[in-house]
């Protein structure tokens, strides 16, 4: 049996791409769903660091606090991230994935 030149380059080669998986799949109403929900939270997220370079200031100067006061409050933030994203993996691996 021979292949025509139209067939995917991923027949020939034995990889499957991830343009490939897309073709296959479809793209349908949960995925624009999908990508509507990633983009709202990647949006509510660039709305917090940037908050975080607008407040930090207005706090520095209401609170008279030193530059490294006003900067270990910014790690503090960051930490309770860190902490948060790592309690909320695991309990979505616990809860979550069935």
């Amino acid at each position: 049996m021979q292949m025509d030149d139209s067939s995917s380059s991923s027949a020939t080669t034995g990889s499957f791409t991830v343009e490939d998986a897309i073709k296959e799949v479809g793209f349908g109403p949960y995925q624009g769903w999908l990508l509507a929900y990633a983009g709202m939270s990647w949006v509510a997220e660039a709305m917090e660091m940037m908050l975080l370079s607008f407040v930090g200031p207005a706090v520095q100067t209401e609170w008279g606090l030193s530059s490294q006061q006003e900067s270990l409050i910014a790690s503090i933030v960051f930490v309770g991230m860190m902490i948060g994203a790592y309690s909320w993996g695991i309990l979505s691996d616990l809860k979550g994935r069935r």
